[in-house]
């Protein structure tokens, strides 16, 4: 299955392994536990910040 999507609690449950994607291009690939524990990537940690903000929970980006 591939899904497409902004949603990192979508993502956090249903992927296995994730493509972070910047201007049309993959800039991250990994596994989800690692994109969540260590991005590489800033747009990786502001999909993330974002994420979180929703919820009042931070993340150092």
């Amino acid at each position: 299955m591939l899904l497409v999507t902004h949603d990192m609690g979508i993502v956090a449950r249903l992927a296995d392994d994730v493509a972070v994607m910047h201007a049309g291009k993959i800039v991250e690939y990994s596994n989800v536990n690692a994109i969540f524990n260590r991005p590489k990537q800033q747009i990786t940690r502001n999909l993330l910040a974002a994420h979180l903000a929703l919820y009042d929970l931070g993340l150092s980006v």
